[in-house]
């Protein structure tokens, strides 16, 4: 505190008298206490003169540090419990909200985003037929731009997919027919012969995929999905 304190005040030569004392008492290995005492030193040291003493925040922001902790969240049930915790806590923070269906993260450190998987399968979960926004605004240094684009575009598709129904989301029992009811609603998707792209065969497609026994559009096509 007292280093810090001369380092407010501009009194730098008084700051590395107090270094030199500080180190005789730090040490990484030894306890927790001195391992604090070691980084913040080093910390008041890298602002003082950033140049001899430059910052070792740039290792947390490496490839190496990137891929181990990323394996970590992979295979660490109890580092993944932490963010699903954190996850919660913001959902549950949201729900007293007027607008609780949307809200806005900003974070310094979002890696691959691995983390806001289950936060964007929680919030279509409970979104209720309203739609769900998400922001999520990434602080990274410039070197990172390609890779947000790239955690950006992975976040972005999984939240369509979590958007997507499904007989869990809808609630159905697994012995229960489903009937999908498409009136005034099917006819008006294009199909093979005015887009390429077909989205009412894609659309029935999926159906099938959920097992739906019946689909009705209109009052003049019905037909069975087995």
């Amino acid at each position: 505190m007292e280093a810090a304190a001369v380092i407010f005040e501009g009194k730098t030569y008084m700051a590395n008298e107090i270094f030199t004392r500080v180190v005789q008492v730090s040490n990484p290995v030894v306890c927790s206490e001195q391992r604090l005492i070691e980084y913040l030193s080093l910390a008041l040291k890298s602002r003082v003169n950033s140049f001899e003493n430059p910052s070792s925040m740039n290792e947390l922001f490496s490839k190496e540090h990137d891929a181990s902790t990323q394996l970590l969240f992979d295979v660490s049930p109890c580092f993944k419990l932490g963010f699903m915790a954190a996850n919660l806590a913001i959902l549950e923070t949201t729900l007293d909200q007027p607008s609780s269906n949307k809200f806005h993260v900003v974070d310094f450190d979002i890696r691959q985003g691995g983390q806001y998987l289950n936060l964007l399968h929680a919030l279509s979960a409970r979104q209720n037929g309203k739609p769900a926004v998400v922001k999520i605004t990434a602080v990274t240094d410039k070197e990172g731009d390609e890779r947000l684009r790239y955690v950006g575009d992975v976040l972005g598709q999984e939240a369509k997919r979590a958007g997507d129904l499904s007989r869990d989301s809808l609630g159905c029992e697994p012995d229960e027919p489903l009937a999908v009811n498409f009136a005034f609603k099917l006819y008006r998707m294009p199909e093979e012969s005015v887009s390429t792209e077909n989205p009412r065969d894609e659309l029935l497609q999926r159906l099938q995929v959920r097992s739906v026994r019946m689909v009705k559009a209109g009052f003049v096509m019905a037909m069975e999905m087995t």
